[in-house]
């Protein structure tokens, strides 16, 4: 086994069918999996240290310029020191989190809801919603959960569930959804 194996860049995604191809390709047909396993947070991460399942040391350092997230099934080194070529694949652990489920036509539990999680800084995911409930996952923490529980017309539980960052709301995720409310306005009103 090499003594440190270094990634600069993600080679692909192995959860994509055309690179994994492309990767049976490139090594002659046959190659293993080693899974580095993160948590959630860790995926954010732009540098650090791990070690594989089957011990291998990687040394990640990832331009942040290039989006800099890791995904689950991520490539990120190719070892080809054994027998067989093995691939270094970031898997995403699953976490407690919270899901936060309102009635559509409860705005303001809704906002409320969305009030909580924003003012405890937690992230927080979309969930799979239907035409009558919105769902959405935020990370289990104490506080939060006490506070949503003491919001009418929210339900939580806790729930095992991977945290998918293309599912991650951004800091912009609330102009998209006041432009989509045509009939809302803010007012801001000047002292004096």
């Amino acid at each position: 086994m090499p003594e440190r194996l270094v990634s600069t860049t993600c080679l692909g995604n192995l959860n994509d069918p055309s690179y994994e191809l492309l990767l049976r390709r490139e090594l002659g047909g046959v190659f293993e999996v080693d899974e580095l396993l993160l948590d959630w947070d860790q995926a954010d991460v732009c540098a650090f240290v791990g070690v594989t399942e089957l011990g291998r040391t990687v040394d990640v350092r990832l331009d942040a310029a290039d989006d800099g997230r890791l995904a689950d099934g991520d490539v990120l080194a190719i070892d080809r020191s054994g027998m067989a070529p093995v691939a270094v694949v970031v898997r995403l652990r699953s976490a407690e989190v919270y899901l936060v489920e309102v009635d559509r036509m409860d705005p303001i539990a809704l906002a409320h809801a969305c009030w909580e999680i924003g003012n405890m800084h937690a992230p927080i995911f979309r969930g799979d919603s239907d035409e009558h409930t919105v769902r959405m996952y935020t990370p289990v923490q104490p506080v939060l959960g006490r506070m949503l529980r003491g919001v009418e017309g929210v339900r939580l539980s806790v729930v095992t569930r991977g945290l998918d960052a293309a599912r991650r709301f951004a800091s912009s995720a609330a102009e998209v959804v006041v432009s989509m409310a045509p009939g809302f306005t803010i007012v801001k009103k000047t002292r004096g």
